[in-house]
């Protein structure tokens, strides 16, 4: 069997390869920014979800629960100028807790 001669195609100029990298990086920074916008989007709709449902909680259930999770809300210990993904992380993480405290206390029931 006679092995083949491989094909290589002759080295791209550095310029030809800064050029392509930059193309993909350019690319990968506006998919940074739609991520991060998405994330804005849905964060804001999820908190304003939490609000909307704060309505439904029973009275003497919001005045007992609402001191804890105000703490919590205050507790959260952001570095915006950093820009984080642990912060936005911790975020979410809230958002998704308090809208679950809240949705169960709409049936009347203690938060856990």
């Amino acid at each position: 069997m006679i092995a083949e001669k491989r094909k290589r195609k002759p080295p791209a100029s550095r310029d030809a390869v800064m050029e392509e990298l930059v193309a993909e990086l350019r690319h990968l920074r506006g998919a940074v920014r739609d991520v991060g916008e998405s994330f804005i989007l849905r964060t804001e709709g999820d908190i304003e979800a939490v609000i909307s449902n704060l309505s439904t909680v029973p009275t003497a259930l919001l005045k007992r629960e609402s001191p804890d999770w105000r703490h919590e809300i205050r507790g959260l210990k952001l570095k915006p100028a950093k820009g984080r993904l642990k912060d936005l992380k911790e975020i979410a993480h809230l958002i998704d807790v308090l809208l679950d405290r809240v949705i169960t206390a709409q049936d009347g029931k203690k938060s856990p």
